[in-house]
């Protein structure tokens, strides 16, 4: 194996390359990695400005501790190296599974480490760096401004070919999104209007544990949480337009189906929120005549529901 620095995720290993002058360079997914091969490198936990246990639930890929392999001979003792490398994997991962929120999220987290190696951010950011713009600066109710933002900006101002004399930012958005098919990741609004968030952990699931003893829960321990998690993976999610809305023709609603009615056996999808209205406007201007999107329950927790949608 010839690779110096590996970032183990969910679902794939990352390699890094150092030189000998100190630089850093990412050389992308590595393959077929035999972690048995890494005994005699070092181990380093990822840093803990991310982890799943916030969730009630994350989609699989993002639900992981990420874990960095040094190759024996290589120094990342340097701060600012060390201090990118223990950040980055979930990002690496949030990009790969092209979850825009998160991705945009995570970076103005610990933008300061991200941009003293901005060539590399904007390289492992550069696939989704059109949605993850699109997500920060119209999906969340706290949005950014495109130009406070610049290493996104860049590179997706690039892929929207955007030229502010000619357009709005949102006009290039609505060109955009009507030439291709993208996948964004949005977190809903509006979620305290409706009832889907009052049960969002029936109690039969709280309850999983109670009755185990000590012995039961080291050996059940894996299997409940992976019951739960398929659980909330396999509710049923719809988004699709809602032009009869009275307050917005542009309006875009998310049902979930409900996890008490899926317990009991019955059916039953329920309003859980809406896409922020200056996405939803873009959204739908963009391509009138779809109505209904391809969506999944992307993450969930007691403040917020983010789904991933195709338009």
């Amino acid at each position: 194996m010839n690779a110096q620095i590996l970032i183990k995720t969910a679902n794939a290993w990352f390699e890094f390359s150092k030189s000998k002058t100190g630089q850093l360079d990412f050389v992308g997914k590595a393959e077929k990695v035999n972690e048995s091969e890494l005994s005699t490198w070092q181990k380093i936990a990822s840093s803990t400005y991310f982890t799943p246990s916030y969730y009630i639930f994350l989609h699989s890929a993002l639900n992981m501790n990420p874990v960095v392999y040094v190759a024996g001979d290589v120094d990342v003792s340097d701060a600012d190296t060390f201090d990118y490398l223990v950040h980055i994997g979930p990002l690496l991962a949030a990009a790969d599974a092209k979850d825009s929120l998160l991705a945009g999220e995570l970076y103005l987290r610990r933008r300061e480490v991200f941009e003293k190696f901005a060539q590399l951010t904007s390289y492992i950011m550069e696939e989704v760096c059109v949605e993850v713009l699109f997500s920060l600066c119209y999906g969340r109710m706290q949005n950014v401004e495109a130009d406070e933002i610049p290493l996104v900006f860049n590179s997706a101002k690039k892929k929207l070919n955007f030229d502010a004399s000619r357009e709005s930012l949102d006009q290039a958005f609505m060109r955009y999104f009507k030439q291709n098919s993208v996948t964004l990741t949005l977190p809903l609004v509006g979620t305290n209007f409706y009832n889907w968030t009052d049960d969002i952990t029936p109690e039969a699931l709280e309850k999983l544990t109670d009755n185990l003893s000590a012995d039961d829960i080291l050996a059940h321990a894996q299997k409940i949480r992976s019951a739960k998690h398929k659980f909330y993976e396999g509710l049923d999610c719809t988004v699709q337009a809602e032009p009869y809305n009275p307050h917005d023709k542009n309006a875009i609603i998310c049902c979930i189906e409900s996890p008490s009615a899926k317990i009991s056996g019955n059916a039953g999808l329920e309003k859980a929120g809406h896409i922020r209205a200056l996405a939803a406007k873009i959204i739908r201007e963009a391509k009138p005549q779809k109505m209904a999107y391809e969506a999944k329950l992307c993450s969930l927790t007691y403040r917020t529901i983010c789904v991933q949608v195709t338009v």
